[in-house]
């Protein structure tokens, strides 16, 4: 019998972390969602094309978009999308204070690639508009084995 009352007590001490954890959890994505996304500012970037020239097939090459908040309030990005599954995007979450830089760090892999290549990339922020298109383009040749 006391066996069973110290499984029911263990479970009941499960149940009741786990559910304390989720909490916490669900806390911080309120509070991350009560930052003010809905302040619009204003974002410039230093340019919004790069072409990376001529490259091997098999090549994974980067470039750095940087961009700084020109506004009046603090500039989040939200969501950067490439078109393609061979463009990594990697970009900070938190708030660019105004006046202030940042990056938004793309790499593309030519591996499977040949001739010209263009990709879009999105960039969703709270800015009007709120979607800023970035390209990257490459001339893409045979790797020669």
């Amino acid at each position: 019998m006391i066996h069973k009352l110290d499984l029911i007590i263990l479970m009941i001490l499960t149940v009741s972390i786990s559910c304390s954890n989720f909490d916490k959890e669900t806390e911080q994505d309120e509070n991350s969602n009560n930052i003010d996304k809905n302040a619009i500012t204003l974002i410039e970037f230093e340019s919004k094309e790069f072409d990376f020239g001529t490259i091997t097939s098999g090549e994974n090459v980067s470039h750095r978009f940087k961009f700084k908040n020109t506004g009046n309030s603090n500039l989040y990005i939200i969501e950067v999308n490439a078109d393609c599954g061979c463009t990594i995007v990697e970009f900070s979450k938190e708030a660019i204070l105004p006046g202030k830089e940042s990056y938004i760090e793309t790499v593309f892999n030519s591996s499977s690639y040949h001739g010209l290549q263009i990709k879009n990339i999105k960039v969703l922020s709270n800015t009007k508009p709120s979607e800023t298109e970035l390209i990257i383009a490459a001339t893409v040749k045979s790797s020669e084995i």
